[in-house]
């Protein structure tokens, strides 16, 4: 056949032509060859009118003579399920002075076995169809194309043997020259490509969903958009070409095998997608149902392979298969009503994006099996597509609102979490802060004046007592004063509000210096106002490093600075001491007190420490 269209179409490398163009010329030329392609009007393209009888194990030359006392009037047929093998019969008149090369689309590539008889003749001289390897196919096509030449000036008669027992019959053949055929091919390709392309992104977009919202239904939602599309590549033939092309059993069963898993799949993604909380339980239960009947009906097909062999057991699984189809569609279609009318979100755009597909569902079957409507090929051949590309971009929409609710709702949750942490937090520092005054106050009102009067007591014992001991008591005494005075000052910083907190470390490093005779630099430089809640925790934090320090460095001289840049308070403590193991110091009490109190203010805490001193250095946002 090849040479054949090479005597008529001589072969013509265009891209070696486009190659010697400019760039501008080149897509100029391309676009308005693409449009003047799809414009022409092809040479020769036409229905054949045929007639067509039952087989009832005809022989050739039988067939023969049935063909030749029907009436050629048909242009469509279509016998629903089919027990039967069908005769289709037409002739071809070449009126012309040379061969006249056809192509006869049957407009279904689905049949079994085509077998096709000439001129009476009962030897086969073409076959294709299922139930060969694709490359044995007479024109390397999606569809069952037959290549006919008719000679010149002469009629051709042809037979047909079509078998698609256990099946759905439909043919509506056409009879197209090569121009014909590669124009309107060219324009089948464009309109696949751009389904497939577009579910393609869908899929895509499907599993963000899944990753974005955390939950199964983005996943069966991409499961269902690559489950349809692969059934539509099917039912267009393109799986048998590009994917399975020596798989003659499996192709038999892909197209119920998807179709039963596209309905489980949109099933499914209903009820996950919206859980019948109010209202639709009934419906719901009635879904799973027809899930799991469908779910059976798939194991059955792939565990045991002779179902489809045997024409009455494939019948009855094919009515079943559209019987439970109905119901999906029923019920896919009414749930999210349902759902809708009990004003759950997104329920609607389910509603519209599912009536969408269902309704071009429902004009291809009035067409196909009860009532021609007279439909154009790509409405017949592509129907399906543009309404599933209608109902994911809806669905998909849907996911999309749905994303954006669900992040917007994070974030209000997150706000709402952050608000009550902060408010436990505040109000186990005030707890903190109410038990630390409550100990300041015992110490400095009922310790610190019964040592007070101890120390007074001591003046009427002198007289009893070395002058050496009484001073030794009363040092004692004083040192005990002072540390009570001390203690009571760090749990309830003196006058924070009133002296503002650079006086009140101010005063607390002049008491440590008096103290423990340790050498402190001050550096203060905030000019933002602080809360007073922040200036509290700084003061602790502060107060907390400085005792570390006296208690632990063995340090001649601290530095103790706090400073504000950027937003942010860099406060730093360091000392000449001996240094600290860090692996126990991380466990001390101490310092874990200050990693709390930075982590509640959203700060970072780092501490570098060696024999020649220690460094602490934490810093604070000033919007925590």
């Amino acid at each position: 056949m090849r040479s054949t269209y090479s005597r008529f179409y001589p072969e013509f490398r265009f891209h070696e032509f486009l190659q010697k163009l400019d760039p501008i010329p080149r897509v100029y030329l391309v676009v308005t060859s693409f449009f003047l392609l799809i414009s022409c009007t092809p040479e020769i393209r036409q229905s054949p009118r045929f007639g067509i009888f039952a087989d009832e194990d005809f022989s050739p030359e039988k067939a023969w003579e049935i063909s030749d006392t029907l009436t050629y009037e048909k242009t469509r047929f279509n016998s629903g399920i089919t027990r039967n093998k069908w005769w289709l019969g037409f002739s071809v008149t070449n009126t012309t002075d040379s061969i006249l090369p056809l192509l006869l689309i049957p407009n279904n590539p689905h049949i079994n076995r085509i077998l096709v008889y000439k001129n009476k003749s009962s030897e086969v001289f073409q076959k294709a169809g299922d139930l060969f390897p694709f490359h044995q196919r007479p024109f390397s096509d999606r569809d069952l194309v037959i290549p006919l030449n008719v000679p010149a000036r002469s009629t051709e008669e042809y037979l047909f043997l079509l078998d698609k027992v256990g099946e759905t019959f439909h043919i509506e053949p056409e009879l197209l020259d090569f121009q014909a055929f590669y124009h309107r091919k060219s324009i089948d390709t464009l309109v696949m490509g751009l389904f497939l392309g577009w579910m393609s992104i869908v899929f895509i977009f499907a599993l963000f969903f899944a990753k974005e919202l955390k939950s199964w239904s983005g996943a069966v939602y991409a499961a269902y958009v690559l489950s349809i599309s692969f059934w539509l590549a099917t039912h267009w033939g393109l799986t048998f070409q590009y994917l399975w092309p020596e798989g003659v059993v499996w192709v038999g069963k892909a197209r119920p095998f998807f179709n039963l898993l596209t309905n489980v799949l949109i099933l499914l993604l209903v009820v996950i997608f919206f859980p019948p909380k109010k209202a639709g339980k009934i419906t719901a239960k009635l879904i799973w149902i027809t899930m799991l009947v469908q779910i059976l009906m798939i194991f059955s097909i792939l565990l045991f392979p002779d179902v489809l062999d045997d024409t009455e057991l494939k019948i009855q699984l094919l009515n079943i298969t559209l019987v439970v189809s109905l119901f999906s569609s029923i019920w896919v279609l009414y749930y999210p009503f349902q759902q809708w009318k009990a004003k759950v979100p997104l329920a609607g755009y389910y509603f519209v994006g599912i009536a969408f597909l269902v309704l071009f569902g429902i004009i291809l079957q009035l067409n196909q099996k009860i009532l021609p409507l007279g439909l154009s090929h790509y409405l017949v051949d592509f129907g399906s597509a543009f309404g599933l590309m209608i109902e994911t971009g809806i669905i998909t929409a849907a996911f999309a609102r749905r994303a954006s609710l669900f992040k917007k709702e994070k974030e209000e949750l997150t706000i709402e979490i952050l608000e009550k942490e902060k408010k436990m937090a505040d109000r186990l520092i005030q707890v903190q802060e109410d038990e630390r005054k409550r100990l300041g106050r015992d110490l400095h009102d009922s310790i610190g004046g019964m040592l007070a009067s101890l120390y007074i007591k001591t003046e009427s014992l002198s007289d009893q007592y070395s002058s050496d001991v009484m001073e030794e008591f009363k040092q004692l005494i004083r040192q005990s004063i002072q540390e009570a005075r001390s203690l009571s000052h760090n749990l309830t910083p003196h006058h924070l509000e009133e002296n503002g907190l650079e006086n009140v470390l101010k005063m607390q490093l002049a008491l440590l210096n008096q103290k423990f005779g340790i050498d402190f630099n001050f550096y203060f430089q905030v000019n933002s106002p602080l809360p007073k809640s922040l200036q509290l925790i700084l003061y602790r934090i502060s107060n907390e490093l400085l005792q570390n320090i006296v208690k632990h460095a063995q340090a001649s001289e601290v530095l103790l600075s706090i400073a504000e840049q950027d937003g942010i308070i860099e406060l730093i403590a360091e000392d000449n001491g001996k240094g600290m193991d860090q692996l126990s110091s991380s466990n001390g009490i101490g310092l874990k007190n200050i990693q709390e109190r930075v982590k509640y203010l959203k700060g970072t805490f780092e501490m570098e420490t060696n024999s020649s001193g220690t460094t602490l250095t934490i810093i604070i946002p000033l919007n925590a």
